[in-house]
């Protein structure tokens, strides 16, 4: 593998695109690395970005584009780098029908030369033309193999969606998973009709979420991280779902809360916003570094923030808990497409045994008659409702209660449970459990 300083658009890409199973960063935050690096103008820049998402989204199908004229070799057998230029170009070829298909074949030509390897050039030429004049028809079955080629899935993740939606509702999660995700924000002001007004005059447009009260969409703004309005911290990027577990948790002044794995702090500096200086928030993390920078996030009176591992006991207790558990981030795949290649169903099962851990120990912290929030950004039901109902099951002193009536959640809810779906939120995929500690 040669390694080079990448120097326009598509060798950004690849380079970026090399980092897809590394655990570490999302290929978002690597991108943006490497762009500055490479001194990037913002036509080049839009389409490095275009060529990382949209390669690592329809990943799955671009394999089974190409398979058909391989041969007598398989997708494994590939060097990694040719692997990926061809992907990448088998992107381009199909979804973006703006560039000339001859641009496409030399410049993978170029790519392979320079980070592979003369050796590699012919290769790539002759199946690239070989795709352009022989085009084949590539068919998908039904099934959860045929859903997950067609659409750029693993398959173990289109059988636990089957588990969880008809037909009809799989296909249509699929293809939201490889569309853009909306910008929401929630508006931290009081005056939420003016912040809006704000962020028109800034030349955006501005549409209210589905649910969430205080969440909206921010659409066309021409630069709303760097907009007054921002600088100013009139409103914060929050995804609907994760606006709407807080609204769960149910804060009341004066209330004392935990939240328990609190890092980066969105839903921290919602609880801190709801208490309005009257109450206690302690926000907690493993991390230190998350730590160091969750506590300039949320700052304000009575805030509180610490390192703690949430599997190890506080000797306190609260009148709200709110446990967002570690999990596989399953839902937010629209957001961060390579998490669907990182993972495997084994990860589901070492999650949902640290989550049960967690939770456990959560529950000690709890007073009395007061309510605790458990929540993963993954609608996994494993990760959920399955936990949840053997959390139940051994903790008897714990009930599943719905939300207060006027709470936004209410219509929701389902037994104190709650599944966001992103077919009919347009958010991210979430699970809320709203539990109570008996008085008696």
């Amino acid at each position: 593998m040669k390694r080079r300083r990448p120097s326009d658009a598509r060798s950004v890409a690849l380079m970026v695109l090399r980092s897809l199973e590394d655990e570490t960063t999302f290929l978002q935050f690597k991108l943006d690395q490497v762009v500055k690096q490479a001194g990037l103008d913002g036509r080049d820049r839009r389409l490095a970005w275009n060529l990382v998402l949209g390669t690592a989204r329809w990943l799955g199908h671009l394999d089974a584009q190409i398979e058909p004229y391989l041969r007598k070799r398989r997708l494994d057998q590939l060097e990694p780098d040719v692997l990926m230029i061809l992907r990448l170009a088998t992107f381009q070829l199909r979804f973006m029908d703006r560039i000339p298909e001859h641009a496409i074949v030399n410049s993978s030509v170029v790519l392979a030369k320079a980070f592979v390897g003369p050796r590699a050039t012919g290769f790539v030429n002759g199946l690239l033309r070989n795709m352009i004049r022989h085009p084949k028809d590539v068919s998908f079955s039904n099934g959860a193999d045929g859903i997950a080629r067609r659409y750029g899935h693993p398959a173990w993740l289109v059988e636990q969606y089957l588990e969880l939606m008809p037909l009809d509702a799989v296909v249509k999660r699929c293809q939201l998973n490889n569309e853009p995700a909306p910008l929401t924000i929630r508006i931290c002001h009081q005056d939420i009709d003016a912040v809006v007004q704000a962020l028109m005059d800034e030349g955006a447009t501005v549409n209210r979420c589905t649910v969430a009260p205080d969440g909206f969409y921010l659409v066309d703004h021409p630069d709303p991280f760097g907009s007054l309005s921002f600088k100013n911290k009139q409103w914060a990027v929050q995804d609907e779902a994760s606006q709407l577990v807080v609204d769960l948790l149910d804060v009341q002044p004066e209330h004392t809360v935990w939240d328990a794995c609190a890092a980066p702090g969105g839903k921290a500096r919602y609880i801190r916003d709801r208490l309005a200086g009257t109450g206690r928030l302690l926000a907690t993390d493993i991390n230190e570094d998350k730590v160091t920078a969750l506590g300039q996030t949320i700052a304000g009176p009575g805030v509180t923030v610490k390192r703690h591992d949430a599997a190890d006991p506080l000797h306190q207790t609260f009148d709200r808990v709110l446990l967002d558990a570690p999990c596989t981030a399953l839902g937010l795949i629209r957001r961060h497409p390579e998490i669907r290649w990182r993972r495997q169903p084994s990860d589901v099962t070492d999650r949902t045994q640290y989550q049960s851990r967690l939770l456990d120990n959560a529950s000690d912290h709890v007073s009395k008659g007061g309510i605790m929030v458990y929540s993963v950004c993954s609608d996994i039901p494993d990760e959920g409702q399955l936990l949840i109902d053997a959390f139940i099951a051994r903790r008897p002193e714990f009930e599943l209660v719905p939300p207060a009536p006027d709470s936004a959640t209410g219509p929701l809810t389902t037994g104190g449970m709650i599944r966001f779906d992103p077919n009919q939120l347009n958010c991210d995929g979430f699970f809320g459990a709203r539990l109570r500690r008996k008085t008696d």
